[in-house]
């Protein structure tokens, strides 16, 4: 005697495919929240190696690198052999000055201090993507900068590496002023004088440069100062102080957690003068400045990170924090800040 065998019933199949699809739907949030996990830890090691790059630059100097250096007719900086062109300017990046000290003295040797950053004796050199100036949580595919906003069909300006880190090291003076009041006042600054518009630079990695303001021109320069910034200036703490920060995604321009199609956020290159910012804040739908909202409502020259919740920031002491999202502006401002004798909290 044969004995009969029994299959599944269509019922049967369906009640499998329905418990399988119910399991896959509770493991997959497990699942992305630990690839997020790693990323983030990933994040924090790039940090890391930048807060020790500044240090060991500084050890090397007895100052700080700049958050950017230019050079114009008259006004070379001679701290880093930069000199004086008998025409236009010659600029540099932030990133440049720690490329030795995170083992990419190759990329380093092929860049000529002498020559503007854009200028095609540097090209190789500033397209040359630096894994541990890149966020792996960033979504963003384009990582290379044209000068155009995403999608143009103009020629390029140039083409730069972006790096998903810079420099905060201002705050927008006029958040501590009515109608905003969002921050205490800048000592010294005076939004209707000009001539103040330099106290807006608070923080620890500040230019070397002679910059031309968009009010008054080179009359005066808008910063035209050759600070030494050292561990001794940082008097609020070097564990209370911003060096560098997420600014995430660039140059595309992201609003909260969307691309703005045919928009671009400057300064996205490692070696981009233009890679440092003030905080200005934002509304919190990442439409207008200014605001109270100082971080992941936008992506142009604010703080801004893919991670869910906050973003990493690089304290002086070279340690590496992940700040909360809903962290006030008047924090944020205080964190930016060297001497300003503000009290964070101690857990932001």
């Amino acid at each position: 005697m044969t004995r009969k065998q029994r299959g599944f019933t269509l019922v049967e199949l369906l009640v499998v495919i329905a418990i399988i699809g119910i399991l896959v739907g509770l493991l997959l949030p497990a699942v992305q929240a630990a690839r997020e996990a790693a990323r983030r830890m990933s994040c924090q090691n790039n940090m890391k190696q930048i807060g020790l790059a500044l240090h060991n630059f500084e050890s090397a100097y007895k100052f700080f690198p700049p958050a950017r250096a230019d050079a114009l007719p008259g006004f070379p900086v001679t701290e880093l052999g930069i000199p004086a062109p008998a025409t236009g300017s010659i600029a540099h990046g932030p990133g440049l000055f720690l490329l030795p000290y995170m083992e990419q003295t190759n990329v380093y040797n092929l860049y000529d201090l002498t020559q503007d950053w854009r200028s095609p004796v540097n090209a190789r050199a500033i397209g040359t993507l630096i894994p541990s100036f890149i966020c792996p949580s960033n979504v963003t595919a384009n990582k290379i900068d044209t000068g155009n906003a995403p999608g143009s069909s103009n020629a390029p300006r140039f083409l730069a590496a972006a790096s998903d880190y810079s420099i905060a090291n201002g705050v927008n003076g006029r958040l501590g002023l009515a109608p905003y009041n969002l921050m205490p006042p800048i000592p010294g600054y005076n939004p209707t004088n000009p001539a103040t518009d330099a106290e807006q630079y608070i923080g620890a990695i500040l230019p070397m440069s002679t910059i031309s303001s968009f009010t008054t021109g080179m009359n005066p320069p808008f910063y035209n100062r050759r600070p030494r910034s050292r561990i001794a200036n940082i008097t609020d703490g070097t564990s209370n102080t911003f060096s560098w920060v997420e600014d995430a995604g660039r140059p595309v321009l992201y609003r909260v957690r969307r691309a703005v199609a045919g928009s671009r956020a400057s300064g996205a290159g490692w070696a981009d003068p233009d890679s440092e910012f003030w905080v200005d804040g934002f509304s919190n739908d990442g439409v207008t400045a200014l605001g109270p909202c100082a971080m992941n409502c936008n992506s142009s020259n604010e703080l801004y990170s893919f991670h869910p919740g906050g973003c990493m920031v690089a304290m002086c002491d070279g340690s590496v924090r992940f700040l909360a999202a809903q962290t006030p502006l008047s924090v944020v401002a205080a964190f930016v800040s060297t001497q300003l004798s503000e009290i964070n909290p101690s857990d932001e």
